[in-house]
């Protein structure tokens, strides 16, 4: 059996892509904090980092 989608390190929540060291079990989601990752394939884009973010309009 072969998988048609790539397994990677996700939040449980928003399903997008998180780092883990090796020698930890927690990872850092931008949008939910510190989580108990899962394998799964990636569901949604990686958020951009908040300094890149554009301030409304005024």
């Amino acid at each position: 059996m072969t998988t048609s989608t790539p397994v990677h390190t996700v939040c449980p929540h928003c399903k997008r892509p998180v780092t883990v060291q090796p020698d930890q079990r927690r990872a850092q989601c931008p949008e939910h904090g510190v989580i108990v990752p899962m394998r799964s394939a990636i569901a949604n884009m990686p958020l951009a980092p908040q300094s890149l973010k554009l301030a409304p309009a005024v």
